[in-house]
């Protein structure tokens, strides 16, 4: 399947959720080895959208979680100050999330030029990984530049330090039919009801995503309800 690098537009409808769940029913239960997890997030809110219920209860289990934020997302759209709301709202998100420590390793990567600073995020990978980890990173065709290029560089440094790997959509959903992913190995990791209404609160502390003071949202309810299941979907192979 090729990837599509064309300008979307998160208000047009895109697939529809019951197809995606026709497709994941009867996918297996998955969850990571004991051992770290290394969540990697090209823009805040993307970890918190695909993996939020993961964190939560990995964390809530006494393993340590490491969320490596690769860019602010200050190019969203035309705003002074985007990157320090976006910093403040990832912040406040995962304070909603989880009531115990997850850490925050930011790189800083300039948004929408991910793929122009590959070394920087692979060395800043290489250091928060030890053994027994898991890396929780972009699909590599995910339909955005910087979750493609961010997946890309996880997927190669999993792979050279032999450590597991799993990778999350967050705009395939909305851009691909569901019959473009049959092919991939799929995993659910079952959500508690708690962990589900933390997680649908913690979204909603992504303000300038979802209720931006002007335009048309990043995150309109079409896109969210992606994110509304009792499992989060990860490619396991």
């Amino acid at each position: 399947m090729k990837t599509q690098q064309a300008p979307f537009d998160p208000a047009v409808a895109g697939t529809l959720e019951e197809d995606w769940c026709n497709l994941l029913a009867s996918q297996k239960a998955w969850e990571p080895c004991a051992g770290a997890l290394i969540v990697v997030s090209p823009h805040p809110d993307d970890e918190v959208l695909a993996a939020g219920g993961l964190i939560r209860q990995w964390a809530l289990s006494g393993q340590p979680v490491t969320i490596l934020s690769v860019t602010d997302g200050e190019n969203a759209y035309p705003r002074d100050g985007l990157d320090v709301t976006r910093r403040r709202e990832l912040t406040e998100s995962l304070r909603v999330l989880v009531q115990v420590h997850v850490s925050v390793r930011r790189i800083g990567l300039p948004d929408g030029a991910v793929a122009e600073h590959t070394n920087r995020l692979r060395n800043a990978l290489h250091d928060v990984l030890e053994p027994h980890t898991t890396v929780v990173a972009p699909y590599e065709l995910d339909g955005h530049g910087d979750h493609e290029a961010t997946g890309r560089v996880c997927s190669e440094v999993a792979h050279a330090s032999n450590v597991a790997l799993v990778r999350y959509p967050v705009w395939a959903w909305h851009r691909y039919p569901a019959s473009a992913l049959t092919s991939l190995s799929w995993g659910r990791y079952l959500l508690t009801a708690d962990t589900q209404r933390a997680k649908a609160r913690a979204i909603q502390c992504f303000t300038s995503q979802i209720r931006p003071l002007s335009g048309e949202p990043i995150l309109p309810p079409n896109v969210l309800r992606y994110f509304s299941r009792p499992y989060e979907a990860f490619i396991v192979q």
